[in-house]
């Protein structure tokens, strides 16, 4: 069991955890306090199993450049004016 200041801290480092956005030995923090807490461990748990379903429920895109160019078109007859073309 950990101090409630500490899990506060883990848990918010959540997401940018599970992004792969934070330091290093920041990192190492988060592991080493999920090894002894079972309470932040189920929060990254339940984290990872979230962002797999999103991944798995997404749509796959069409990237082709046909795509792109129909997208342009529809902005620019809405008034967009396209830069760095």
């Amino acid at each position: 069991m950990s101090n409630r200041s500490e899990c506060e801290m883990v848990v918010r480092q959540l997401w940018p955890y599970l992004d792969g956005v934070i330091s290093e030995p920041e990192r190492e923090r988060i592991l080493r306090h999920l090894e002894k807490c079972i309470d932040c461990t189920s929060h990254f748990e339940f984290g990872r199993l979230f962002l797999d379903a999103v991944a798995a429920a997404s749509p796959r895109l069409d990237r082709s450049e046909a795509l792109r160019e129909r997208v342009i078109e529809a902005l620019v007859a809405e008034g967009f004016v396209p830069t760095g073309e």
